[in-house]
């Protein structure tokens, strides 16, 4: 059983950098940098293709997030844990849950619109993703530091 929870925390840490490190990354040294050097139509096709690459890799860091804390949340704890890992998996549904939506809603209709060139439209949903993405991050930071820190809180 060591060597599985092992392997389960590993990965869950691993997908924790993957998600959250690919949103600062995003957010404060990406789209600023894109922000003040390039013109929307050089920079909305390089969000969208950033974008394009970086949410595969979201969805596979949520997955492996999912499936790695619940394993050892029913799995080896049997749901026994203590409330900083109880409010790591209600923040965890709040960023599954804007991910989603940030996937479904705004980015798609990114892709629409930069093929057609509607660069004030891209920019406006490029603004929403941006949002959603300092909100996530926010939460995923707040979520990292519980899982790193919590069990030493009283």
């Amino acid at each position: 059983m060591t060597t599985q929870l092992a392997i389960a925390i590993a990965l869950h840490q691993l997908a924790t950098v993957v998600w959250v490190g690919g949103m600062f990354f995003a957010h404060f040294a990406l789209r600023q940098s894109a922000q003040t050097r390039l013109a929307p139509p050089q920079r909305l096709p390089l969000l969208l293709a950033v974008f394009n690459r970086f949410f595969v890799w979201v969805w596979i860091a949520v997955i492996v997030l999912w499936a790695s804390g619940s394993w050892i949340f029913f799995g080896v704890y049997d749901g026994n844990m203590r409330w900083y890992v109880h409010v790591m998996m209600g923040l965890a549904l709040v960023m599954t849950a804007l991910f989603a939506y940030l996937y479904f809603v705004p980015y798609r209709a990114l892709a629409q619109r930069v093929p057609a060139e509607d660069w004030t439209g891209a920019a406006q949903h490029v603004g929403t993703i941006r949002r959603i993405i300092l909100i996530n991050l926010g939460l995923g930071l707040v979520t990292a530091m519980l899982g790193s820190a919590g069990r030493y809180l009283q």
